[in-house]
């Protein structure tokens, strides 16, 4: 349901790596919906990635159904950002990083006006760190994974007491044992 609602859906390289499968709506429901609002089928899929070492045959870059648009660095192999051209729109940006106040800037002229970020966690938290998050949608599952590699919401360097990224409670719901919660930023 929550990707039904994005104009696009964004990911790091890390993530992609972790799985591969395109960021699609599969309810049919929820595709008539979209449509009727006047939005493409699926949402774009974003793949930010400075140095794009990522699985360039991954079912991510296959599906003939989903838009993409790659955003990486000049750091990015030339024949690679070429060969990933042939399958997405690619956007090269100058230095050594990706802007992300400049990336939304660029989304926003390209009418993506609600933006998921799906992660990883060094994604997630460059999002947060530069203020770019405005909500929080959380779910907690019945499941430990444990483990020093586990999948975090958030890596980085982490941020001191006075700078946490503080939001507000304003939707939980109950899906059989799952909960899912909402947070707007306060």
């Amino acid at each position: 349901r929550i990707r039904a609602t994005a104009d696009a859906i964004l990911i790091g390289a890390g993530t992609l790596r972790a799985a591969s499968s395109p960021l699609r709506v599969r309810s049919p429901s929820l595709l008539k919906r979209r449509q009727a609002a006047g939005k493409p089928e699926q949402p774009l899929n974003v793949l930010l990635s400075a140095s794009l070492k990522v699985p360039e045959r991954s079912r991510f870059f296959s599906a003939p159904d989903v838009s993409r648009l790659v955003v990486t660095t000049r750091l990015a192999p030339k024949r690679r950002r070429e060969r990933l051209a042939r399958r997405a729109e690619v956007l090269v940006w100058e230095g050594r990083r990706i802007g992300l106040s400049r990336l939304m800037r660029e989304l926003f002229r390209r009418r993506i006006r609600t933006l998921l970020l799906e992660g990883g966690g060094a994604t997630n938290f460059e999002f947060f760190r530069q203020g770019l998050v405005d909500e929080i949608y959380l779910t907690l599952c019945p499941v430990i994974i444990g483990g020093a590699a586990s999948p975090t919401p958030v890596d980085g360097a982490g941020f001191k007491p006075e700078d946490f990224a503080r939001y507000t409670p304003v939707k939980t719901e109950r899906v059989g044992g799952e909960f899912f919660f909402l947070y707007r930023r306060s």
